[in-house]
């Protein structure tokens, strides 16, 4: 076991778009195609927000959050430093330290999860209007699915043409029956 030393410095910003920015950076080095310290930011961001929407109850126990959901909207800056980072590549376009990922995770669950839990005056609203983004996202998704599923279903019954005394006939929970 090697014991790692590594400064983590991040900066992230929700907006009202859809589309979301990650750059990365080790050493002062820009790495575009991330690699392992974007994946434990990944890996706390999503986790620690799925803990936060638990908390607040704005996430049911059977429903849950993906890592599209966090994202949504989010601008972030993921910087480290560490002595002799292994990349991957002679580009050095990704770096591939595994320890990286872990120690990120660490300190953006942690540094993410005091925020949430008391956020600096007057930004109470803003930690608010974070959570409930991710859950518009994360419902936004499921809706999509649904139509999605509905649209295969309803293409795959135009295809099989019952016959006039056979019909679809649906019920209020997604079940269907064949009336003969």
């Amino acid at each position: 076991d090697v014991e790692r030393e590594m400064q983590v410095d991040v900066a992230l910003q929700w907006g009202s778009g859809y589309d979301s920015v990650i750059r990365s950076f080790v050493n002062v080095i820009a790495t575009p195609h991330g690699g392992t310290h974007v994946t434990g930011f990944e890996r706390g961001l999503v986790g620690t927000l799925r803990e936060q929407l638990r908390a607040t109850r704005l996430l049911k126990n059977g429903d849950d959050i993906t890592k599209e959901d966090t994202l949504e909207g989010l601008v972030a800056i993921v910087s480290v430093r560490l002595p002799e980072p292994q990349f991957e590549g002679q580009t050095k376009e990704v770096l591939g330290t595994p320890a990286a990922a872990k120690i990120v995770a660490d300190v953006v669950s942690a540094q993410l999860g005091a925020y949430f839990e008391s956020p600096p005056r007057g930004a109470k609203q803003q930690a608010r209007a974070v959570l409930e983004k991710v859950i518009s996202a994360a419902k936004a998704r499921i809706a999509a699915r649904e139509h999605r599923d509905n649209q295969r279903r309803k293409s795959a019954l135009a295809s099989s043409s019952l016959p006039a005394k056979l019909v679809d006939c649906r019920s209020s929970d997604d079940r269907s029956e064949l009336f003969i």
